[in-house]
């Protein structure tokens, strides 16, 4: 059983705050992802829970035993680390198993071990090889092979896919999710890169300025976040933010010369917050091309005139980026009408979906 529990925790370096008042539940076979900016101290918690770091408040619980002063040792946690953290010298055999030999284990049940995870992650073919003589993605799997073979409560991965090119960044981040489906233990992973947050996550923990803002499901954090920052941090191409004037509870915008007034759903949320302006979230999937078969009926389905500056070919799709109220603003097209885009477009706008936060606070209206 690997279940965590993270109660108050607080860690300082002299005056500086690093983490606030950390309350997080990690269940038992969890894939959980720690993601935030660079400084949100994600990596920091993660070096206490893996006994790196002294706390400075609060205390750590796994399994249902506080382990605030144990030592790393102790706490049954194995660890994968960025720069793979694997002995030169020695072949992927000995890496994997360095740590099952120094804790005495007999060499049969060594062997046993290393067989059934090399076996697991496709290197059984390269068991006699040293490090220099891998590519990035069998070193990465070297490095989880030798934190495998411990079969600790919890995992740790510490942005272990950063080094990787992009192609193969993506194919071990299918592995590591294969990984985790066909074990069912315990990870905890670091990350900045909120596609590896989306794709492999049960549940995201956001941070920013060493405090939690959000744990929910990617579903959860994408479609319903609870601030500005998550919003914003959440999503590739990233959600529109555009400040609007309230008019008879409508959202007022400017697009293409002329005034539109976009009908959405949470009115009571706007009159409750008694605001003159307020900042409007709406993702650019929600910005497209026309549809024919669009039901006419629906009042939250808007057609308005969209002056394309910049069109960005993905592939799939494309961006068409222009304004409102003189905030640029990102639709996602088809390829077909991404090549015909220009000003005047007519752009087919679902708010059914919007998202209202405060200017000021960068809170969610609700």
């Amino acid at each position: 059983m690997g279940s965590i529990s993270l109660n108050g925790i607080n860690k300082s370096f002299g005056a500086t705050e690093v983490l606030k008042d950390i309350n997080l539940d990690i269940k038992d076979g969890e894939f959980l992802i720690l993601i935030g900016p660079s400084g949100c101290g994600k990596s920091t918690l993660m070096n206490l829970i893996a006994g790196l770091e002294d706390l400075t408040g609060g205390e750590i619980v796994i399994d249902g035993k506080d382990v605030s002063d144990e030592s790393p040792k102790d706490r049954d946690i194995a660890m994968v680390f960025q720069s793979y953290a694997l002995y030169p010298t020695m072949n992927v055999a000995r890496n994997i198993c360095f740590g099952l030999e120094m804790s005495k284990m007999p060499k049969d049940e060594q062997e046993e071990i290393l067989k059934k995870v090399s076996k697991l992650l496709q290197i059984d073919h390269l068991l006699d090889r040293k490090p220099g003589q891998l590519s990035g993605g069998q070193r990465q799997r070297v490095a989880m092979g030798r934190a495998l073979a411990r079969s600790p409560k919890v995992f740790l991965f510490d942005e272990p896919l950063s080094n990787l090119d992009a192609k193969l960044r993506v194919e071990m981040r299918t592995e590591i999710k294969k990984l985790h489906q066909r074990i069912g233990t315990t990870i905890v992973y670091v990350t900045h890169d909120q596609i590896e947050a989306m794709t492999l996550a049960d549940r995201i923990a956001v941070l920013k300025d060493g405090e939690l803002q959000q744990v929910g499901t990617p579903y959860e954090i994408y479609n319903d976040p609870v601030s500005h920052f998550v919003a914003d941090f959440m999503g590739s191409p990233g959600m529109n933010f555009i400040e609007c004037v309230v008019k008879d509870e409508n959202l007022v915008v400017q697009s293409g010369g002329e005034t539109y007034e976009l009908a959405i759903p949470c009115k009571d949320a706007i009159k409750n917050s008694k605001l003159d302006v307020v900042m409007l979230g709406i993702r650019p999937e929600m910005l497209t091309e026309i549809e024919p078969s669009a039901d006419k009926k629906n009042s939250y389905l808007h057609q308005i005139k969209f002056d394309v500056e910049v069109i960005e070919p993905m592939g799939a799709d494309t961006v068409a980026i222009g304004q409102w109220n003189e905030t640029e603003v990102m639709a996602r097209l088809s390829p077909e009408a991404g090549n015909t885009a220009g000003k005047g477009f007519d752009l087919q706008v679902d708010t059914s979906k919007a998202i209202l936060f405060d200017p000021n606070s960068g809170l969610r209206i609700r």
